[in-house]
């Protein structure tokens, strides 16, 4: 008996590894919310954001701010965007448990002649996706939209749909 526990335990802790990873893009798949779900939390946590670079000190008011609205992302998570000049929008997402404040290093740009509404961002309270349209920074290559996996400390790129269109400035971004 003791033979059959150790393939018995190795075989349940391969399963469980398995089903324990994000769902995988599949040509012709597009991730949805309910693909990736969140961890629940207490509604109205906050914490206070952890300043520790000179690009959050930077943006120290508008990050607090913020943050004190409490989680609206991926479960515990403040997702934080304003402005920054004509078609860009930057963003900062702050960790409620934490005050871990994660940068993501670029902007995100309107793509030149698309309508308003295939600009921005989407996402919910209570999941791991962020669904992002436009341009990263001002690189024109760069368009398109962008289902984004949120791991906890960074996005990753699980789908990319390209736009062909060019971005709306090029100017300097702040």
């Amino acid at each position: 008996m003791k033979n059959v526990r150790f393939p018995l335990a190795a075989f349940a802790f391969t399963v469980a590894a398995i089903l324990a990873q994000p769902v995988q893009a599949q040509p012709g798949w597009t991730p949805t919310a309910s693909d990736y779900p969140a961890s629940k939390v207490p509604a109205g946590l906050t914490s206070e954001p952890i300043i520790n670079t000179p690009s959050k000190a930077y943006f120290q008011t508008r990050i607090r701010e913020g943050s004190s609205q409490g989680s609206n992302f991926g479960g515990h998570y403040a997702l934080l965007q304003w402005g920054c000049g004509d078609g860009c929008t930057t963003f900062f997402i702050v960790d409620e448990l934490s005050g871990q404040v994660y940068e993501p290093g670029f902007h995100l740009m309107a793509a030149k002649g698309a309508p308003d509404a295939n600009y921005g961002f989407h996402y919910t309270a209570d999941s791991r996706l962020l669904v992002m349209q436009g341009c990263r920074s001002n690189l024109t290559e760069s368009c398109g939209k962008y289902y984004m996996l949120w791991t906890g400390t960074r996005l990753e790129t699980l789908v990319r749909e390209p736009l062909t269109t060019t971005i709306a400035s090029v100017g300097e971004m702040h």
